[in-house]
């Protein structure tokens, strides 16, 4: 308990997982506001089509942002053992 409040802990890296969880299924709902919102620009096969290409792109940016939170405290942890 002394390490958590002296920040000896990371508690940061387990957190990371569950938001990357919730933002991995919020994302398509994002995605299909925004395509809601511009629905009149897009025909029925473009819009279906474009969703799937975004969903995929940002599910994918979604887990490259939080891998790299992850490998930063993964870095952070080896250096830390060393010293």
């Amino acid at each position: 308990m002394i390490d958590f409040f002296s920040f000896d802990t990371l508690i940061t890296p387990y957190i990371i997982g569950f938001v990357y969880i919730f933002g991995a299924v919020l994302l398509p709902f994002i995605v299909n506001y925004f395509f809601k919102k511009y629905k009149n620009k897009f025909a029925y096969i473009q819009y279906k089509v474009y969703f799937l290409v975004l969903l995929i792109t940002f599910e994918i940016l979604w887990r490259i942002f939080c891998e790299f939170f992850i490998v930063y405290f993964k870095i952070f942890l080896a250096i830390q053992g060393f010293q």
